[in-house]
């Protein structure tokens, strides 16, 4: 385990070298740092990235009953010559706000300094469709990455997913259900794998039960599952992702504030300590000063 006490971000190595190496390396980049220091204003439909990288807006990837799921794209503008990794971003915003500018800066900044291909996805939120909607979405776009490894030069094997708060949780999700056929949903891109090669989680929530103990996201929970815990306790159950641990988890960094008074750094130290337990690989970076969020907060706002 290590203690940060400064924002870093932690980027795998085996992410650009190969899918099946465990990784070794931590690389910190001034960059990005600042990046995560820094409280980001985005205009999303003028979203700032360096110049040797290009974006789409509200590209669709999925239907969903009739609603086109939409997600935001940024690839370097130069054509890479070997197959690169992807990365799906899932944002904040206890599962009922929020929208992919949130990770716009880090998709742009990904494509550009390692030839990503990184998309920040608009999933559904719970004031239009409960669990398991959002997470059905996720899988999708992923499953829509892999339909375009070939027109994109993508990896199908190296596939991150990474989330902020709601959206750590929505992919801890995506890293233990991997296979279970009630959460992949119809929305397109079927005859894909949605499964993923790495996680990074950003504070994340990964145990309800210890949510609801500490009377924390109490309303936000309700509205995400359908019900109230003495209602619906199998489903607080199966949402608790550090219960659906497997030594099958892909690897997973996890990045957690010890300040955070919204969602305990206890719940990634505990992700963590199961998946090495039973036998997966986790790394983790806890930073003694920082609160919820606080990747996209000024410092000490």
């Amino acid at each position: 385990m290590k203690h940060k006490q400064s924002t870093i971000i932690l980027l795998l190595s085996f992410v650009l070298a190969t899918s099946v190496a465990i990784a070794q390396e931590i690389t910190q980049d001034a960059a990005f740092l600042e990046s995560l220091r820094t409280e980001i204003h985005p205009d999303r439909e003028n979203p700032e990235v360096p110049d040797d990288v290009a974006y789409k807006l509200n590209v669709i990837f999925g239907n969903a009953d009739g609603r086109d799921l939409t997600a935001d794209v940024f690839t370097p503008v130069a054509t890479p010559e070997n197959p690169r990794p992807a990365i799906v971003f899932l944002h904040g915003g206890s599962w009922m706000f929020g929208d992919p500018s949130q990770f716009h800066y880090h998709a742009g900044y990904l494509a550009s300094r390692y030839g990503f291909f990184a998309m920040s996805v608009d999933y559904r939120l719970s004031g239009e469709a409960q669990f398991p909607a959002a997470l059905q979405d996720a899988k999708c776009a992923v499953r829509w990455v892999r339909s375009k490894a070939e027109e994109y030069n993508i990896d199908p094997e190296r596939i991150v997913i990474a989330g902020g708060s709601a959206g750590g949780h929505l992919s801890s999700m995506m890293l233990t259900t991997a296979g279970v056929p009630e959460y992949e949903g119809s929305s397109g891109h079927n005859e894909y794998s949605s499964h993923v090669n790495l996680g990074v989680l950003f504070n994340g929530e990964f145990d309800m039960w210890d949510l609801v103990e500490k009377g924390s996201l109490i309303g936000a929970m309700e509205q995400f599952m359908g019900g109230k815990p003495n209602e619906i306790p199998g489903v607080y159950s199966d949402l608790s992702s550090v219960h659906r641990i497997h030594q099958y988890v892909p690897p997973v960094l996890l990045l957690h504030g010890m300040v955070d008074n919204c969602v305990s750094h206890d719940q990634s130290i505990a992700f963590y300590n199961r998946l090495n337990a039973v036998g997966g690989h986790a790394e983790i970076a806890l930073y003694n000063d920082k609160p919820h969020a606080w990747f996209n907060r000024e410092p000490d706002r």
